[in-house]
């Protein structure tokens, strides 16, 4: 039975079901979009099907569902031999499958269906976790639409690469991870915005504090990295961290060599930008971009760096600038934690030192998707080619040390925040920022 006054369950699964299809039809027509317009601008050889099936791949893009790409060619020699154990001798279909996520369209999806959860979760005064629960209701029709698509749109298409790739080309998504991954990030955005829209009617409440504190740190931290790569990009014009940002002559030299190649790699490089900040923030509080699987080794880390095969790699001085980078977001963070709960001093302390374990959830998670897994190999009669990578930041390390960044930048704020009369809390309508 429905509560009083709400509409009943079968208009409520009907509401979700729309609000979840919505949502999907939103992120589908962003990558079919992006795929047309490389089309347009390009001028490949392929038709406009294959360009509207490539833009419905693009979906995996979006929720790091793994794309694989099988056909006859040589892994070792496709890609430069780069990758370990990839030049061993195979017989029959090579295949190498890519799982990463374009963070700043999976935020899109993300924000879509924290705004669908809290409709969903209506205006009754209920617990938060039975609104959080309502809030989830649009992810089973979101992952299964992504399953759908992950069963029935298949690219095959004749490739010549010179000698490199011979014969047809598949390219497919897995339909579990589609379906997983996909019911992952819809229920995980679906069910915090149910959950805020029963908490933001209780302002001056821990979790409601907690959560507009450990989302603060999170953004702040982010948007301090990127901005710290556009320095550092100018700072060393000539240096490869100059290539990283859409902000120096070198990259747009570089880029736009070939206007149309650009053209197309510009906007799919601001979608990785959330991708880059997390790469940027998790060294800078302490943990390090890696490398696990067939081959092991540290990218990135302030306190320097090895190479898979052990040598040091060191980084400048300048660069432990970037330590300012989580103590500047975890003291805010406190403060906006501290402000909402409308304390300071030592009942301040704790709502930022509450608001740094969010913080730390969040930063894992932002971990886990910007990270990218790639696996190689020969479907057939393999001797000994191929492998699987892990490349990106450490996930669990980064909890950890983002715990630690945030309960202490938390309390730290908490305790000096400044709670003037009026404003000491936002709004009951606003949302977390």
């Amino acid at each position: 039975m429905s509560d009083a006054g709400e509409r009943p369950a079968p208009a409520l699964w009907l509401a979700a079901a729309r609000e979840g299809l919505f949502a999907f039809g939103v992120l589908a027509a962003v990558g079919i979009a992006a795929s047309v317009a490389v089309w347009l601008i390009a001028g490949p050889a392929y038709g406009f099907g294959v360009a509207v099936r490539i833009g419905a791949m693009y979906l995996g893009a979006f929720h790091h569902v793994p794309i694989r790409i099988e056909g006859v060619f040589d892994i070792g020699r496709l890609t430069g031999g780069v990758l370990p154990n990839s030049d061993a001798p195979t017989q029959g279909t090579s295949f190498i499958e890519v799982g990463v996520a374009l963070l700043a369209v999976t935020a899109l999806a993300g924000w879509l269906l924290f705004r669908a959860g809290g409709r969903l979760a209506g205006s009754a005064d209920r617990p938060w976790w039975r609104s959080a629960l309502r809030g989830a209701g649009p992810a089973p029709v979101y992952a299964a639409a992504m399953l759908l698509v992950a069963l029935l749109v298949r690219i095959e298409e004749p490739f010549g690469l010179g000698r490199l790739v011979e014969g047809n080309v598949r390219v497919s998504m897995a339909p579990l991870p589609a379906f997983g991954w996909s019911l992952g990030v819809a229920g995980v955005a679906g069910a915090a915005g149910g959950a805020w829209s029963s908490l933001r009617r209780h302002p001056h409440g821990r979790a409601a504090a907690a959560l507009a504190g450990g989302w603060r740190m999170l953004w702040v931290g982010l948007a301090l990295s990127y901005a710290g790569l556009f320095v550092a990009g100018v700072v060393q014009p000539d240096g490869a961290v100059a290539a990283l940002t859409p902000s120096t002559a070198r990259y747009f030299r570089t880029v736009f060599e070939h206007p149309e190649v650009g053209a197309v790699i510009l906007p799919h490089h601001l979608a990785l930008a959330p991708n880059e900040a997390a790469w940027t923030l998790v060294p800078a509080i302490g943990a390090c971009d890696v490398v696990r699987g067939t081959e092991e080794g540290d990218l990135v880390c302030l306190r320097g760096s090895s190479s898979p095969t052990g040598t040091p790699v060191g980084l400048p001085a300048g660069y432990r600038l970037f330590l300012l980078v989580p103590a500047a977001a975890t003291v805010l963070g406190g403060r906006e934690a501290a402000r909402r709960l409308g304390s300071r001093g030592r009942a301040g302390a704790g709502a930022g030192a509450l608001a740094g374990a969010v913080f730390a959830v969040l930063l894992g998670a932002t971990a886990l998707l910007s990270g990218v897994r790639l696996v190689y190999g020969a479907t057939v009669g393999s001797q000994g080619g191929g492998g699987s990578l892990w490349i990106g930041p450490q996930v669990v390390i980064s909890m950890l040390l983002g715990l630690a960044w945030g309960a202490a930048g938390g309390a730290l704020g908490g305790a000096t925040a400044q709670i003037r009369s009026g404003t000491a809390t936002r709004s009951a309508g606003s949302a977390p920022r």
